[in-house]
């Protein structure tokens, strides 16, 4: 089947009930948010398509599809994830927004406080499937001594030094002025088994005062192969962790350039440790040529580098001739 092709994974049935458990609160430390808990754990396929706020969970070979559409699923504060498969789940995303919690200031005079939510997390023995028209998307974390507004869509905004009104929520932690924070994962693939295939879609790292998050981020013998998307964030491979990005790709000190199998062009920092390993897999034959004949970006941004080094040694050489 060409890799262009959408597979039905799955078969849902609408006279399967949307099996939840009810009412099951997860309370952030600080009480800043109450977060209601949907699992699905017999087994079946569901499928969301409308707007909500709400943690997901797959569990004991469930599945979770999302079909096309313009629709969005958020984590409330203090939530992990927003979309978390547990052992021999699968989620298969052609549609929809996953959008993972924003850290939230402490209101209290600790160092408490939650953290930038990911959007999707792939555990063990698990798999995932990513097309054109999904978009996940991470938490943001600025830190806890800015002065933060909720944005149109319920999204934490940092706005230091910006009028806001009565939407500002100033903060400064008594026992330290210097607490930054990180941004959230986009996507994260944890653990053997754990398996992610991305065809498309945009995957987008959350921001953070001391760094951003990663758009992909593979661990202990966790594997994703991407053939297309954007991504907006650095890819991490660690802990054994191994990305194979499938395209006309090169690799330009730390990062990887050129275009994606489906087209799209990749330009993103890549970070290795550990035993992690992200791998350009080369497409063969003329595939890696464009219209014109000519060699691929990743091809040129090589050639380049090397024609460089060779005039300036011939500009070295005639010098010392003269």
């Amino acid at each position: 089947m060409p890799r262009s092709q959408k597979p039905t994974l799955f078969k849902t049935s609408s006279s399967l009930p949307r099996l939840a458990l009810p009412l099951l609160l997860l309370t952030t430390p600080n009480s800043l948010t109450t977060t209601a808990l949907t699992t699905y754990d017999d087994g079946q396929s569901h499928t969301i398509q409308s707007t909500l706020d709400d943690v997901i969970h797959l569990r004991s070979s469930s599945a979770l599809i999302l079909p096309s559409g313009q629709y969005q699923i958020r984590a409330p504060a203090g939530s992990e994830s927003t979309i978390r498969l547990f052992m021999s789940s699968t989620l298969n995303a052609t549609g929809g927004e996953i959008i993972g919690c924003d850290a939230f200031p402490s209101s209290s005079s600790d160092d408490s406080g939650t953290e930038a939510g990911a959007g999707v997390i792939v555990g063990s023995a698990s798999r995932a499937e990513f097309y054109s028209g999904a978009t996940v998307r991470a938490g943001n974390h600025f830190g806890y001594d800015a002065i933060f507004s909720f944005s149109s869509d319920g999204r934490l905004q940092n706005v230091t030094d910006t009028v806001v009104g009565s939407l500002q929520v100033p903060h400064t932690n008594p026992k330290s002025n210097s607490i930054t924070g990180k941004g959230g994962d986009a996507i994260i693939g944890q653990y053997f088994g754990s398996t992610i295939t991305i065809h498309g879609g945009n995957f987008i790292a959350g921001r953070g005062s001391a760094s951003d998050g990663h758009s992909l981020h593979l661990a202990y013998d966790a594997r994703a192969d991407v053939y297309g998307g954007d991504y907006h964030g650095s890819w991490l491979a660690k802990e054994r962790g191994v990305i194979v990005a499938y395209g006309c790709l090169s690799r330009v000190g730390d990062r990887l350039v050129g275009k994606l199998e489906d087209g799209t062009p990749l330009d993103v920092q890549v970070v290795e440790k550990d035993g992690g390993v992200v791998i350009a897999s080369l497409l063969e034959g003329d595939r890696c040529k464009d219209d014109s004949g000519s060699k691929s970006s990743g091809e040129k941004l090589r050639f380049g580098a090397i024609w460089s080094v060779l005039c300036n040694f011939c500009l070295v050489s005639l010098l010392l001739v003269v």
